[in-house]
């Protein structure tokens, strides 16, 4: 055996001797080896391209819009006249006509109630006549005063013939001037049995009947102003200087639940209320159709702030951290991470302050496997068609964690960016 396995090797190298002697068997070699390096490295490449591209995630965006959004602040409140008068006599007496229709609309200087006069003028006509006969004796007293003095001043009368001749006199014109003020004094209560409209308004139903015995200030109706209304409600004092006379005021009443009606702040109270830690405002509304009625319950809206052209981004592209939020911004193919500070959100948008600008594309769905820089593979989506300005209450965009209790639209939360 030892003999045949000697005779097979010296065989093996024999022919390995004269192949390496042969140049063509070299070549042939050499490109062999050569061939399987270049196969080796297109393999790797190929490795390295679909790890690359395993690498490469499916992401949607959004771009950032610009919408222009009103701040308000929301409340309740209760509409009344701008002004309203219950019209009450100012003398005692019996109502003898009522001149008016329930509900209607009057106008000022209307004659409204009539009451019974003719005391009053019997009253008047003795007055008169008491003043014309001390008209009489006024000018009889003031012939005699003259005499007096001129015979006083040729010795032929003492002084105090003198005196009671002027006193005579001075008796005369006080009579005279009492009766002339009971006369002026009748003469107004005859007027005031004639009860006027004190202004243009609507009149409310009538509280007494014709024949009916008043005493002064009795009610008998009441004239409302209603052109234009005014409503009252409370702010929390957290928006005081923020509340301003001449802000615009959207009011809603249930008679008319898909009109709201425009009016302006005119009246913001200097204190707030130490009980419900809340200031009082003031709004009127025009109202010359007289659609608004005194006493009605009014949702009220005060457009606070207008923030023109404002970024905003889908609420779900923000990611919630313990500081904040961040969204991922799709750059050069890639998704960068960008810490960004909240304001208002609406209709499933969210106000960016900092941190995005309008037209930037910002990762909408997908950004949960995303840390920040990775390539990215890109899904156009359309984000929510928003009205160019958004009027209808925006709400603060606040933290994932944050407790959202008791919030007023349009108002930040304590922690919150917004």
């Amino acid at each position: 055996m030892e003999t045949v396995d000697s005779q097979n090797g010296n065989a093996s190298r024999g022919l390995v001797s004269r192949l390496l002697l042969n140049p063509w068997t070299v070549t042939i070699v050499l490109v062999a080896i050569a061939g399987g390096a270049m196969l080796a490295m297109q393999g790797e490449e190929e490795e390295e391209e679909t790890a690359r591209e395993a690498r490469t995630y499916p992401v949607e965006v959004a771009e950032v819009q610009g919408v222009t959004l009103a701040e308000m602040v929301r409340s309740v409140g209760t509409l009344r006249a701008a002004e309203s008068v219950v019209v009450r006599p100012e003398i005692a007496g019996r109502v003898r006509a009522i001149h008016f229709r329930e509900g209607s609309q009057v106008e000022e200087g209307d004659l409204l109630f009539e009451l019974d006069d003719e005391r009053l003028l019997r009253q008047l006509a003795v007055r008169e006549a008491g003043l014309r006969a001390v008209g009489v004796r006024l000018a009889n007293a003031e012939r005699e005063l003259a005499r007096a003095r001129q015979l006083h001043g040729d010795g032929v009368i003492p002084e105090d013939q003198l005196d009671r001749a002027q006193t005579e006199y001075d008796a005369a014109v006080a009579e005279q001037e009492r009766l002339e003020a009971e006369i002026s004094l009748t003469e107004r209560e005859l007027e005031d049995t004639r009860i006027l409209a004190p202004f243009d308004g609507w009149i409310s139903e009538r509280r007494v009947d014709r024949g009916a015995y008043l005493r002064v200030g009795d009610d008998l109706a009441t004239v409302y102003r209603t052109d234009p209304m005014e409503v009252g409600f409370s702010v929390p004092e957290r928006h005081a200087g923020r509340v301003r006379a001449g802000q615009p005021v959207d009011v809603m009443v249930a008679a008319s639940p898909q009109r709201p009606f425009q009016g302006e702040v005119h009246f913001v109270s200097p204190a707030v209320d130490e009980a419900t830690r809340t200031f009082r405002v003031r709004a009127r509304i025009p109202n010359p159709g007289g659609e608004l009625k005194p006493g009605s319950f009014a949702n009220t809206v005060v457009t606070v702030d207008i923030r023109e052209n404002r970024p905003m981004i889908p609420a779900e592209s923000l990611v919630a951290t313990r500081t904040g939020y961040i969204v991922y911004v799709v750059e050069d193919g890639r998704a960068v991470r960008r810490e960004v500070r909240t304001g208002l959100r609406r209709e499933a948008m969210v106000e960016i302050l900092e941190g995005a600008s309008i037209g930037e594309r910002v990762v909408r769905t997908g950004h949960i496997r995303l840390s920040g820089g990775e390539e990215v593979t890109v899904t156009e989506t359309e984000s929510p068609e928003l009205p160019e300005v958004l009027e209808e209450g925006a709400e603060p965009a606040a933290p994932y964690l944050e407790a959202r209790d008791g919030a007023d639209a349009g108002t930040a939360i304590p922690g919150s960016d917004g």
